[in-house]
């Protein structure tokens, strides 16, 4: 066909095979599209193309590009790929494919076919290798938004045909449905140490601001363990009151691979035991050495610095590998001081030295620091991960094994009355995966043990009390988690039509949370204090089991309509045991909130049914049009239902919303049940160079675990459990609710300028509107982030990326008043970023917040980061009223060097 290219590939000595894989991991950008002005007018397209054999991944990609393949059945049978995602140009995508396998390719302009060329490693020659084992590829004529599908590789080269299409042209495991993907983060983790961050670019994405590592993500409204969220298969719960450790603190920015986001309509097989979205973070890869190549050694090394909170740390990742077996380690390292807004917004003043307080001192025994105007206190920390990768091949089947650790020594929260001086992960992961003649087999087992410990960080009061009476070091809080699990999944190719996935999933949760007594022995003459002299049992013995089935079946009708139907059981095991208080006045009339907790019946049982049905229309190569609905279901957590005390002090240490109220919960609450449905609309040309995709959504829950002023009942009639303020914080209780959440996401992309001398130029625009209601109260729900933009213009040259990027956030004025939120007013960020690419060298620069704006963050949530945070509503504590403000200019360089 005219102006198709010729693509060869050959395979190199063990030195160019290493040099290749570290030109290929940093050569594609965040859209995969290639910087080489070369090869620019290739356009990109979407593909999805499994892991698995580079056969099978070859013909997939003739399948879904149209092009002509041409290659050796002999040079990839036994080699393995991890498969590409996302739009990719046809040579950005092989580039992707054929990382780690020892091929590459080269560019002929003479046709549009791909034939694998064998190069002799002494001497470096090639010798065409597409004698009488290749087979062309006839071209295909490939709808935009067609799924593509595989089968099991075979001994000779596979063969695609044309109308209709043969089984090894459809993507069987990646279910149909609107997903956005992640594949390349380097340039976004230059700037951030946070995973949840790396959402910023997906449509509807946010996150509330938590601490440095931990943000909680948002999606079209919805957060935290509202969302389905997975880090390498594994269904990951925070093992704190306060979420200080969510899914993805535990991967760093540096060891992802890849993220795929499923907003709204989820299909089963993704997940259930959520109401919202779903959020699947992979890591890297393995990389293999080709077949012949005795070992490979190959990795790379980066470091960052950013300016604001004198950020810095750095990664490690080094792999030895044979062509069957492979070791990995993946290690990486952060820490910032407190972060500075643009401005001031707090005097200037000691962190703590308030009366009655006579103790000056922190927890490490330093003078109580100073913060100066425009210092967010309360937002330090300090993160190390690391991970050891075992992974074994063999034809068509792959077992990994990854074991990790990860230690926080310290994280402090400016909007949490509590901080994180201590959490320890330890967790073991085996998977398999394999392909056979009737699709495609997964499995995985796992395990994590994390402890966790909170207390007060530099910037909060340490020492309570005067020595008068009793003085109280602190105020510790401890917790132990077990999550163990095993998953199955099965995609059947069942008829040329039709894709049947089914599956079945095992969590056991296992969490315990204790207060030691502070102090731990009291002063002579006294015999009980506030927190003393007995340990504090919060959950004893928490447990929250869930057991999953669900089947799902996609059919292809034809090249227009694709649909999906999928049915899913969640049965919910909770329960906890007995529990009591710091003394006796823990359990005071009239109310005996520990007696009445402990006579109950603390045992739940939940049957949750999730069930999705989608379909996909695609008249034409420019547009497609998918409408779907979903039934999802959630189970509370296990703070919601269990923590039981009306305590005030109790109270403050409970909650994960950042609104430093106080908080109770409910053992009746039931299931959130979700109806959602939801549209979207991708028009784009021909080549890829421009897309408009347009979402809108509408949600209706039932049962929405929201919540209330602490009735009396519940919390008593003391002055401090005020129900009726409108200002200032207050005591909440947890309480189903009907809510419903409607809102659209926009977003679009097109290449202004291709070919000129100052290179390419794209621009990228995001527009997001959401907007919640309890339909109960009438009121506003909690954290809706309030209509934004985000458009950027970048330029490629060469090996340089350059980009602008705006924000355009509106004020937030639709707030939750039963828990009095904050508002926030309106803003615009402006960012600069630029990276070069030379070799197996990448440096990214750039500025944040370019004109050092002041803001506060509409999911910031409320700023307590210093002062006697436990101090409830009293004058000493820390003043309500004030939001947490956004970052101030920030500078950052980050390198990353291959080798």
């Amino acid at each position: 066909m005219a102006g198709r290219k010729k693509f060869s590939i050959w395979r190199g000595n063990p030195t160019r095979a290493a040099t290749a894989i570290g030109l290929f991991i940093t050569a594609s950008s965040a859209f995969g599209i290639d910087s080489t002005p070369a090869r620019a007018h290739v356009s990109p397209q979407a593909y999805e193309i499994p892991a698995g054999s580079v056969a099978d991944a070859l013909n997939v990609l003739a399948d879904e590009s149209g092009a002509q393949l041409l290659y050796d059945a002999a040079l990839t049978r036994h080699l393995k790929t991890a498969g590409v995602s996302g739009q990719h140009t046809l040579d950005g995508a092989l580039r992707k494919l054929l990382i780690g396998t020892g091929l590459t390719f080269e560019i002929d302009q003479g046709g549009r076919s791909v034939s694998i060329v064998l190069a002799e490693a002494d001497t470096g020659r090639r010798s065409d290798a597409s004698g009488v084992h290749a087979h062309p590829l006839p071209p295909i004529e490939i709808g935009a938004a067609r799924r593509a599908r595989t089968t099991a590789a075979r001994p000779t080269t596979a063969v695609a045909t044309p109308h209709p299409p043969a089984p090894a042209g459809r993507n069987i495991s990646q279910p149909a449905g609107v997903s956005t993907v992640i594949d390349d983060v380097v340039a976004q983790s230059a700037t951030t140490n946070d995973t949840a961050s790396l959402l910023r670019d997906v449509p509807g994405a946010f996150v509330y601001n938590a601490g440095g590592v931990s943000s909680l993500p948002v999606l079209d409204g919805l957060a935290d363990d509202r969302l389905h969220v997975t880090v390498a298969g594994m269904p990951i719960l925070a093992a704190c009151a306060n979420h200080m450790n969510p899914p993805l603190s535990y991967i760093d920015p540096s060891n992802v691979g890849k993220i795929q986001v499923y907003p709204g309509v989820v299909p089963v097989s993704v997940g259930g035991d959520s109401i919202g979205g779903t959020i699947r973070v992979d890591p890297r890869a393995p990389i293999y050495a080709a077949p012949g190549q005795q070992v490979l050694v190959t990795g790379e090394a980066g470091a960052f610095y950013r300016s604001n909170g004198n950020a810095l740390g750095g990664h490690l990742s080094a792999t030895v590998a044979t062509d069957n077996f492979s070791v990995t380690y993946n290690g990486s390292y952060a820490q910032s001081q407190n972060y500075k807004a643009a401005a001031d917004f707090h005097p200037a003043w000691s962190a703590f030295l308030t009366p009655p307080s006579t103790f000056p001192i922190t927890r490490l025994g330093a003078y109580t620091p100073w913060l100066t105007g425009n210092e967010v206190g309360g937002s330090a920390y300090q993160t190390q991960n690391h991970d050891i990768g075992f992974a074994w091949r063999h034809e068509n089947h792959q077992l990994r094994l990854n074991l990790g650790f990860q230690h926080i020594p310290y994280q402090w929260y400016p909007n949490q009355r509590m901080d994180m001086t201590e959490n320890r992960s330890i967790q073991g992961n085996l998977r398999y995966d394999g392909q056979y003649e009737w699709g495609l087999l997964d499995a995985q087992v796992y395990h994590q043990t994390v402890r966790h410990i909170m207390d007060f960080g530099e910037d909060k009061q340490f020492f309570y009390g005067t020595v008068n009476t009793i003085v109280a070091p602190g105020m510790p809080m401890d917790t132990k988690a077990q999550n163990t699990g095993a998953k199955i999944n099965a995609s059947i190719n069942v008829t040329e039509r039709d894709i049947l996935r089914v599956g079945a999933e095992y969590q056991q949760y296992r969490y315990n949370e204790w207060w030691p007594p502070s102090p731990a022995v009291l002063p002579r003459g006294f015999t009980m204090g506030g927190m003393a002299p007995d340990t504090f049992i919060n959950i004893n013995n928490g447990q929250r089991d869930r057991f999953d089935v669900y089947a799902e079946l996609e059919s292809h009708w034809n090249r227009e309509w694709t649909t999906q139907f999928g049915f899913r059981s969640d049965t919910v095991l909770m329960n906890a045991g007995p529990v009591h208080g710091y003394n006796t006045a823990y359990d005071s009339k009239p109310i005996f909130p520990a007696t009445r907790f402990n006579l109950a019946d603390r045992s739940r049982t939940d049957q949750n049914w999730n069930a999705t049905a989608q379909a996909t229309y695609t008249p034409s190569a420019t547009q497609s049009y998918s409408l779907g609905y979903s039934l999802k279901s959630r189970s509370p957590n296990l703070f919601e239902r269990y923590t039981w005390s009306n305590g005030l002090m109790a109270m403050e240490m409970i909650g994960w919303f950042g609104d430093g109220n106080f908080y109770i919960g409910n053992l009746n609450l039931k299931p959130e049940v979700a109806n959602t449905i939801s549209a979207t609309a991708d028009w784009h040309d021909a080549n890829g160079s421009m897309n408009l995709t347009f979402t809108p959504y509408f949600t209706y829950i039932s049962n929405y675990i929201d919540v209330q002023r602490c009735p009396f009942s519940v919390c008593g009639t003391s002055p401090m459990n005020n129900p009726y303020n409108t200002y200032g914080f207050t005591s909440l209780q947890f309480v189903n609710q009907n809510a419903r959440i409607f809102g659209a996401d926009l977003s679009g992309r097109a290449v202004l300028a291709k070919d000129t001398p100052l290179g390419d130029f794209t621009a990228k625009g995001i527009l997001a509107y959401v907007n919640g209601q309890n339909i109960t109260t009438g009121g506003n729900l909690y954290q809706m982030m309030p209509v934004n933009a985000k458009l950027s213009l970048e330029q490629k040259m060469g090996g340089w990326t350059n980009a602008i990027e705006g924000q355009f956030v509106g004020a937030k004025k639709n707030i939750e008043q039963v828990r009095n939120e904050l508002k926030t007013g309106a803003y615009a960020l402006f960012n600069l970023r630029s990276s070069y690419e030379w070799g197996k060298l990448r440096v990214d620069v750039g500025i944040d917040n370019l004109f050092n704006t002041f803001y506060y963050l509409p999911l910031g949530g409320a700023y307590i980061g210093a002062g006697a945070t436990m101090s409830g509503p009293l004058p000493i504590a820390p003043p309500w009223g004030i939001a947490v403000p956004g970052m101030g200019r920030s500078f950052y360089v980050a390198t990353n060097l291959k080798f």
